[in-house]
């Protein structure tokens, strides 16, 4: 057995950092695993009391129950995205896999137990390209004792792991742009059919947008990136059936997450009590693996209620898509761009 790193980029969010390596240490893997944090430097005076607070905890706590404990502090601020490349950079210089997750989650006491037994056991699937630790709380259907779902429909970033073969050529094909350059392929092929809705629609948006802003997501191996290429590529990533993480970066606090106010706490993805989800308990686990296609359509559909977009963003890629399939992409690029201005003029004009 191989046993995957963790690696943790952290700055400030003392509570949320500490609950993450607190519940880390309650796995029945710790002993085996090597742990990285990234820890940045604060950029302002607004983020050095948290700054200081985990210099504090990471100076004065006990973290021997591992088998490795690596800090790398940094002497001037990365930022987020600097800070994580880097730490996985590091990472992956010194091993075959690995595990990256954000510092606002909590583990469950198997969760490194999961992460290593799928990371060896699907190796050499070059059909799977990642193994998460989080579930959606969506009533998955699936195979009588399945403790986890191979599935195309999403990739969450909570705590996932990756093997450096198949990753690197991953991060080449979305980074260059060859990704949305395949919008005329997606679309003859019908592979947008294995997206759910709001996949699709932050694609086709995506890849008519001049601006390299817009653009952006699909530029870096991100949840959304990654879940749109499942689908095109016909990859899969494993999932448990129940999650194994829960994640409490929807209190604003973070650079990614929206901020879910308490008071509007619903059943769909935009407000759904996150803090309060429900994740596997047991010290141990094996793998049961449900891989019913059937069973996939219809955990496709559930995702998609959970998870929709904007009745507009689902409109206006359904627009880009039949302007590509009349006028090519050029042309439809051309199009989006003028239709893109000329709503930005009469919101100028009328002020709405």
């Amino acid at each position: 057995m191989i046993y995957a790193p963790i690696v943790i980029p952290t700055l400030c969010r003392t509570k949320h950092f500490i609950r993450l390596v607190e519940s880390l240490k309650k796995n029945s893997w710790a002993s085996f695993t090597d742990v990285y944090v990234g820890l940045d430097y604060p950029p302002s005076e607004k983020y050095k009391k948290g700054w200081e607070e985990i210099c504090e905890y990471l100076d004065k706590g006990d973290f021997s129950v591992f088998a490795k404990f690596v800090v790398v502090r940094r002497k001037t601020n990365y930022g987020s995205a600097r800070n994580s490349a880097e730490l996985n950079r590091l990472v992956q210089n010194k091993y075959d896999r690995w595990i990256r997750t954000d510092d606002d989650c909590e583990f469950s006491p198997n969760f490194l137990e999961y992460m290593d037994k799928c990371l060896e056991k699907y190796e050499e699937d070059e059909n799977v390209v990642a193994v998460t630790g989080y579930s959606y709380p969506v009533d998955w259907v699936h195979k009588e004792h399945a403790t986890c779902i191979r599935q195309n429909i999403n990739l969450s970033m909570w705590g996932t792991g990756f093997w450096v073969k198949k990753r690197l050529p991953v991060e080449r094909e979305i980074s260059s742009g060859k990704l949305l350059r395949k919008v005329q392929h997606v679309l003859k092929n019908r592979l947008n059919e294995r997206m759910i809705d709001i996949c699709f629609a932050d694609y086709m948006i995506s890849a008519l947008a001049f601006r390299k802003k817009t653009r952006k997501l699909f530029l870096g191996c991100s949840d959304v990136s990654m879940r749109a290429y499942l689908a095109i590529e016909d990859k899969y990533c494993i999932t448990p059936v129940i999650s194994k993480v829960r994640n409490y970066g929807f209190d604003g606090s973070g650079v990614f997450c929206s901020c879910i106010d308490k008071k509007n706490y619903g059943a769909s993805a935009k407000n759904y009590n996150y803090p309060k989800q429900e994740i596997d308990c047991e010290k141990s686990f094996e793998i049961e693996l449900d891989d019913d296609d059937e069973n996939l359509k219809i955990n496709r559909a559930k995702l998609n209620s959970f998870d929709p977009p904007l009745k507009e963003t689902m409109k206006r890629a359904q627009l880009y898509a039949m302007m590509v399939s009349k006028f090519g992409i050029t042309g439809a690029k051309i199009l989006a761009a003028f239709f893109f201005g000329m709503s930005k003029l009469f919101s100028r004009v009328f002020g709405c």
